[in-house]
């Protein structure tokens, strides 16, 4: 009977407990797409701000991490269906709360700008993008302002250098794109375009769990990671190093 009872606890049985167990035993899956200098997947393995963060709360805890580069809105289905664990940079939405539980671990917003090509017309206010093609992020969202827009002319792509390649090539009007993000890739990119003086404000990012997976259980102990990080002096480090 002893035998029989420490086989059981072995295989991870027990409630709570039990998801604990399991969570140990395999790696926590974090799940999102390229996007530099946030995410990047590199030839010598996973970095970027978010992922620096991340990896160094992980460390300190000691948890085995992966991290698997999907398309955005396949990140968002693998959370909901419990096939991935973590996501860092969602915005808040009453429709991902129902699949997502969003942590205290606030990461730093970031403004979206305009890109177009040096011929653009002005752009100040958001009735400006009236009957304008603005290539945007599948997956991702831009702010209750922009997101609530009747009428926008949007042609998805799963990744900002493609959006600004399209611009670039006169395929669409517009791309609208994380400001840091943006301005790395037309250094990286050499393209002849130009940042246009609409902004949309940053919203809070955040990390968020899937309500699936067996490591929510352990959601306290992460946050309290983060906050050690901001408490020493980590996190201020790391971010610096990305502006």
């Amino acid at each position: 009977m002893l035998l029989q009872l420490l086989a059981l606890a072995g295989l991870g049985f027990g409630g709570a407990g039990g998801r604990g167990l399991r969570a140990q035993e395999s790696a926590l899956r974090v799940v999102g797409s390229a996007d530099p200098p946030y995410r990047v997947f590199g030839a010598d393995g996973p970095s970027g701000l978010y992922f620096d963060l991340m990896r160094e709360a992980a460390r300190r805890l000691a948890w085995p991490v992966s991290f698997i580069e999907v398309p955005s809105a396949r990140a968002f289905k693998m959370m909901e269906n419990g096939e991935a664990d973590l996501m860092l940079g969602p915005l808040l939405t009453p429709e991902r709360q129902r699949f997502l539980s969003y942590t205290q671990v606030l990461l730093p917003a970031e403004d979206k700008v305009f890109y177009g090509r040096p011929d653009a017309p002005p752009l100040r206010r958001l009735a400006d993008l009236e009957g304008r093609m603005i290539a945007v992020h599948r997956g991702k969202r831009y702010g209750a302002a922009f997101d609530a827009l009747p009428g926008l002319r949007l042609q998805e792509v799963n990744d900002y250098r493609v959006a600004l390649d399209m611009v670039a090539l006169g395929r669409v009007d517009l791309a609208v794109v994380p400001e840091r993000q943006g301005d790395l890739l037309l250094r990286q990119r050499q393209l002849d375009l130009r940042k246009l003086a609409l902004r949309l404000e940053g919203e809070t990012a955040y990390l968020v769990l899937s309500r699936r997976s067996p490591w929510l259980a352990r959601q306290a102990q992460l946050e309290h990671a983060f906050q050690a990080m901001r408490d020493d002096g980590s996190w201020q480090r790391l971010v610096a190093a990305y502006r």
